[in-house]
C-alpha cells in the first residue's frame, strides 16, 4: 500500500510541489518521488485516451464496419490462420463486429468520464492485444508497436487511479455499498 511523507502529503519540494511514496512490490518496499505535475497530465491522458476510444467506436456505427476484410487480409503472423478462419465465418463476425464497435464505444465513454475506469482500460487492454496478436510480429520494429504502447498507457491509468481525478469514480467510490466492500475500489478508479 502506498503513505505520503510530510504534511497534507506535501513532502519535499517548492511549495510542497512533491511528495515520497511507498510502495511494497512483492514484499520489498518501494520508495519513489511523485510530483504533482502527474495528476492534471494523468487527467488530460485519460481523456485523449477515453476519445480515442469513444471516436474509433463512432466511426464504425456511424460508417459501417466490417470486421472482414482486416480479419482475411491484414493479419500476419502464426495466428494467421485463426484470424482468418474468424474473419470468414459470418457467425463470428456477428459477434466480434457489435463487441468491436460497441465495446469501443462504451470503453470510450468509461474512460473519458472516469466511469469504472479500471474496469474499463482492462478490457481497452485486451481488445489492444488482440490487436496486436493479429498483426505479430510487428511491420516496422521487431517486437514493439502502439498497440503495445496503447497496453503501457492503459496500466499506467489504472495504476494512477485515472477515474478518481475529476471522474465518476471518485463519486461513486463515497457510496456507502462501495465503501463497505474495498474490494470493489479495483474495479473503479
Amino acid at each position: 500500500m502506498s503513505s505520503q511523507d510530510g504534511p497534507n502529503g506535501g513532502g519535499r519540494g517548492a511549495g510542497g510541489a512533491e511528495g515520497i511514496f511507498t510502495l511494497s512490490v512483492a514484499g520489498e518496499e518501494v520508495a519513489f518521488l511523485f510530483h504533482r505535475i502527474v495528476v492534471p497530465f494523468t487527467l488530460l491522458l485519460r481523456l485523449l485516451m477515453g476519445w480515442i476510444f469513444l471516436w474509433a467506436g463512432f466511426d464504425k456505427a456511424i460508417n459501417g464496419f466490417s470486421a472482414e476484410g482486416f480479419l482475411t487480409h491484414a493479419t500476419s503472423g502464426p495466428l494467421h490462420g485463426w484470424f482468418t478462419d474468424l474473419g470468414a465465418s459470418a457467425t463470428a463476425l456477428s459477434v466480434i463486429e457489435p463487441l468491436v464497435t460497441y465495446g469501443q464505444i462504451l470503453m470510450g465513454l468509461a474512460i473519458f468520464f472516469g466511469a469504472a475506469t479500471r474496469s474499463a482500460l482492462f478490457f481497452a487492454g485486451i481488445m489492444m492485444f488482440l490487436f496486436y496478436l493479429s498483426q505479430f510480429p510487428p511491420e516496422h520494429d521487431l517486437f514493439v508497436d502502439y498497440y503495445l504502447v496503447y497496453i503501457v498507457v492503459y496500466l499506467v491509468l489504472g495504476a494512477l487511479g485515472a477515474g478518481r481525478i475529476l471522474g465518476l469514480d471518485a463519486f461513486v467510490e463515497r457510496i456507502g455499498m462501495v465503501r463497505d466492500r474495498p474490494w470493489l475500489r479495483y474495479l473503479l478508479g
